[in-house]
């Protein structure tokens, strides 16, 4: 297994050995985890897989770029929002798979075959039980009460994990509730968004704020982290899981539009939701199973279940543009707010 430049990728693609034998993956997920399952397939298959990673807004915009002379094969990104996009950007080809069908909820996957959820991350609530009263948060609706200003801390509002959730709430309450919900959870901030979900756990534990709004895969990565510091900020927070049904994320896939080997890139999405694949692929950042019955790691088990929202994937995806355009909203309602009191 090789991991190449592109440059290299499209040299060999001028090789029969390539042309025929290799599975180029473009993909958002860190090489080193991924680098047990390309090795798994390499043995399994008796073919060569190299592996380009890049953030996936990167990576759909070099799809773009390459267009049909692309040497892709297989997307691997994370959140709906950029497998809807690259869906419709026309990144994507429709394909058909029994096998994965009949393993992944549909809600976890594109009614026509475009893309296919393989994990699941959960945004959750964490907070520091001796400051926050028991009883005060159940749901993510709770974020929104006055008792809480001054207390939460939270990432960009922009950023894709909360643009999802910001989308789910649209599709659950409708826009205008969404709407007031985000102005009060604005209103309730300790500090400007600002880091990623890591340093929120740990602004909250330093005395920042109360609690955080956090993907479950970053506080299980604390909770079982290398670093004593992380592993002592990460067992001093409590986490909820919201009482209306927690909103999930999904990474996934789906064959490129002009893939030179589409039925490698098949294989290999099929290969992931094997049992013992399954487990590896989601246990090794952390994440949930999106086939049922595959075990979820320790770590993950210590946060014990959790009822995930029925709400379709792809139903969520509509709504990306008017989340977009209510934190757009929120922004400007607060930078006139601002030059009002200059």
């Amino acid at each position: 297994m090789r991991r190449m430049p592109l440059i290299a990728i499209l040299m060999f693609l001028l090789t029969d050995v390539v042309a025929g034998e290799t599975l180029v993956i473009y993909g958002s997920r860190q090489y080193t985890l991924m680098e047990p399952l390309l090795k798994a397939y390499e043995k399994a298959r008796g073919v060569e897989v190299s592996y380009f990673q890049e953030k996936s807004v990167s990576l759909l915009q070099r799809l773009r770029d390459e267009g049909s002379q692309s040497p892709a094969d297989l997307l691997l990104t994370a959140d709906i929002g950029m497998l809807e996009a690259a869906k419709e950007d026309d990144l994507l080809q429709p394909t058909q798979s029994p096998l994965l069908v009949g393993l992944i909820p549909a809600r976890y996957r594109d009614p026509q075959g475009y893309w296919f959820g393989l994990s699941l991350r959960a945004r959750l609530i964490l907070y520091i039980p001796t400051r926050i009263e028991p009883g005060l948060i159940n749901d993510y609706a709770d974020l929104a009460s006055p008792a809480l200003k001054g207390k939460l801390c939270i990432r960009s509002f922009k950023h894709v994990y909360n643009q999802s959730l910001f989308a789910a709430l649209i599709s659950r309450w409708g826009e205008a509730k969404a709407q007031a919900w985000l102005e009060a959870v604005a209103n309730n901030l300790a500090r400007p968004p600002e880091g990623g979900d890591r340093d929120q756990i740990r602004a909250m534990v330093d005395g920042e704020c109360d609690l955080a709004l956090v993907n479950s895969y970053y506080y299980a990565m604390m909770l079982n982290s290398e670093n004593p510091r992380d592993r002592e900020v990460a067992t001093q927070a409590a986490w909820i899981w919201p009482d209306s049904g927690v909103h999930v994320n999904i990474s996934g896939g789906g064959v490129t539009r002009h893939a030179p080997h589409p039925q490698l890139g098949m294989d290999f999405l099929e290969f992931l939701v094997g049992f013992q694949r399954q487990r590896l692929y989601a246990e090794l950042n952390q994440e949930y199973p999106v086939v049922t019955g595959v075990h979820v790691s320790h770590t993950l088990m210590r946060l014990g279940a959790f009822e995930a929202s029925d709400q379709p994937m792809a139903l969520i995806a509509r709504q990306k543009e008017s989340a977009l355009a209510l934190t757009e909203r929120l922004e400007k309602k607060h930078k006139d707010r601002l030059e009002q009191q200059e």
